[in-house]
């Protein structure tokens, strides 16, 4: 998986190019050293364009403008892959998922009320799936690059064997970043959602960014554990999508 970012994008929504938004998009592509690559619309390319021009400017940022006719989900997924961007940047609303769902990079989603700040707190959950470890390879790179530490919060339900099953996840993840140089913090929930514990423990801790994985298994009038904590969340959420276990290492990884 790559985890090194080299081309950054932000889908810009019609209604409005957020402050917030803006502002981790470009934290992202400085603390990087990628170019951003903004996909806006016609109706909003030249609203925006100043703003974006004086902060990416002030910012020492290298950017680039893609304008697009329509406005759509599948515009931007489109975009996203003709560019052959590493990460993504998008609003959290009810296009999210959809987004994730298509794309196999990366995708931070942002609420509109997000007021950006440094990144020094990342929260990632482990939880009973084998895919619950691939995304340690992202939180490590970010917690590298802006000098952050990570929350490991294992949520497990209540038998011996799957209690068992998340610690040995969490403290396997615990000892390999740390031996890597990131600096972590253990926590063991029993019971509770996954969804609201994260949420929870994030708010609690004052986290930056919270690290997920895309997880699909939900039922046909549920929505998935992602789904739930983008809508739910106040924080940015960066959300992975999983590889074939037969593609990663025996670490999960």
């Amino acid at each position: 998986m790559k985890t090194d970012f080299t081309k950054i994008a932000i889908g810009v929504r019609s209604d409005g190019l957020h402050p917030g938004t803006l502002d981790a998009a470009l934290n992202l592509s400085k603390v990087f050293d990628c170019t951003l690559h903004l996909i806006c619309f016609d109706d909003n390319c030249s609203v925006y364009e100043a703003l974006i021009e004086e902060k990416a400017t002030h910012g020492n940022v290298k950017f680039e403008i893609i304008r697009k006719s329509n406005e759509s989900a599948k515009a931007i997924i489109q975009t996203v892959r003709e560019l052959g961007a590493d990460l993504l940047i998008v609003p959290a609303d009810k296009n999210s998922q959809t987004i994730v769902n298509a794309l196999d990079i990366p995708v931070l989603t942002v609420k509109d009320d997000f007021s950006a700040k440094p990144v020094k707190h990342i929260v990632m959950p482990i939880h009973d799936k084998p895919e619950t470890r691939q995304k340690v390879p992202i939180a490590m790179e970010l917690a590298k690059h802006f000098g952050a530490e990570i929350d490991i919060i294992a949520v497990s339900g209540k038998s011996d064997e799957e209690q068992r099953r998340v610690k040995s996840y969490a403290h396997q993840a615990d000892k390999f970043m740390t031996e890597k140089g990131v600096k972590c913090n253990y926590h063991f929930e029993l019971g509770g959602k996954v969804d609201q514990v994260t949420i929870d423990y994030a708010r609690e801790k004052n986290a930056d960014i919270i690290v997920i994985m895309n997880d699909r298994d939900s039922g046909f009038f549920s929505s998935s554990l992602s789904e739930k904590i983008i809508r739910s969340s106040s924080i940015p959420v960066i959300v992975v999508e999983p590889r074939e276990l037969s593609t990663v290492g025996a670490a999960g990884y």
